[in-house]
């Protein structure tokens, strides 16, 4: 009977059963801890991968500041190469710069950017290019001038049938007004192979000889019949007038900039160059408008009641070239952007893998 009253008395002494209670309860707190470190040490040493390399190369540079620097060879003749092989591009990277803005003066425009651009070579060479033979005549009349109405093309390499890959050979011949042929080059001619059914077209490279004569290359990419049309854009005579206005009036077009203020409002010249007719006597040149992105400069004449903080907007303005008679009938549309007259053959193409002779 005693041992049936009997309580049952706990297993250990209450204090100690409040301390394992304790402990139980700050197993997950330390358990969440270890997890946190171990995830830290790994992150630590994957990092390592990164700060190790990192360090090494900011010792390298600071050892070796010499090998930083950006050096461009000295060309060692003026004589160029059809290809030439430049090691650095830091001309180009100059020109496309977003982050400062190099101006120059347009009395020695060359001088200056090559000075500037500091690769005599790469822009020797990029002047080479774009130089555009001038005619042989210093002041053309119109009816000495390219018409696009005498001219004519022939192409050389016929027959009847092609395949694709391969190439038209095209040779054109410039005339003047008379009808006579050309004996220097420096037209701007744009050659095309079409086909309009399938509105498929492709531009031939075009080669002047500097004698009137100039080269046509198409290369056949569809098989179905094609045309080539030759159109010339620009006379070497018009190019020569555009050349020249072109140093001596480079602000020819002009801009108009609205400066508004509540209801007052002015309307002032303005252009992307300092130019005379811009400035004008001085007395109201000009305000400066610097692009934050590009960092390039728009000039505008400073109005007479408002600020320069007051543009708006710009429009437009017109021309402002002065051309003489001449001149103007030189640019006149009716010789600018003119087809060859007469249809060439069909050129007819075929898949590499066609019969001709079935087709036939």
């Amino acid at each position: 009977m005693e041992k049936n009253h009997r309580r049952s008395l706990p297993c250990c002494h209450p204090g100690q059963q409040t301390v394992r209670q304790r402990t139980a309860v700050s197993r997950p707190e330390f358990h969440s801890l270890a997890v946190l470190n171990r995830k830290m040490f790994v992150l630590f040493k994957r990092s390592l991968f990164f700060l190790i390399p990192f360090f090494i190369v900011i010792l390298y540079l600071i050892r070796n500041p010499a090998s930083t620097k950006w050096t461009v060879p000295k060309p060692m003749s003026r004589h160029l190469t059809p290809y030439p092989v430049f090691p650095h591009r830091r001309c180009i990277q100059l020109l496309n710069t977003t982050h400062s803005v190099v101006h120059f003066p347009t009395s020695q425009p060359s001088s200056t950017i090559k000075h500037v651009l500091n690769c005599t070579e790469e822009w020797d060479f990029l002047l080479e290019m774009l130089k555009w033979p001038s005619p042989t005549i210093e002041n053309p009349t119109p009816t000495e001038a390219t018409d696009p109405r005498k001219c004519t093309f022939t192409v050389l390499n016929w027959k009847d049938n092609y395949i694709v890959g391969d190439f038209v050979n095209v040779s054109v011949v410039a005339r003047n007004g008379r009808g006579v042929p050309k004996t220097y080059g420096g037209d701007f001619f744009q050659a095309k192979l079409y086909n309009t059914e399938l509105k498929a077209s492709t531009f031939g490279l075009v080669v002047d000889h500097d004698n009137g004569t100039y080269s046509v290359s198409f290369a056949l990419l569809w098989p179905s019949p094609a045309h080539v049309s030759i159109r010339l854009i620009h006379s070497s005579e018009a190019v020569q007038v555009l050349n020249r206005h072109r140093e001596r009036d480079p602000d020819k077009v002009f801009f108009t900039g609205y400066f508004e203020d509540g209801d007052i409002k002015e309307n002032v010249v303005c252009n992307a160059m300092k130019s005379p007719r811009l400035v004008g006597d001085g007395s109201r040149c000009c305000c400066e408008h610097r692009d934050p992105r590009s960092g390039e400069v728009w000039f505008c004449r400073r109005p007479t009641s408002l600020p320069c903080s007051a543009l708006v907007y710009h429009s437009m303005g017109g021309y402002q070239a002065q051309l003489s008679t001449k001149e103007s009938k030189i640019l006149d549309r009716g010789n600018t952007n003119i087809v060859l007259p007469g249809s060439s053959s069909v050129i007819n193409v075929f898949a590499q893998h066609t019969d001709i002779r079935k087709c036939s």
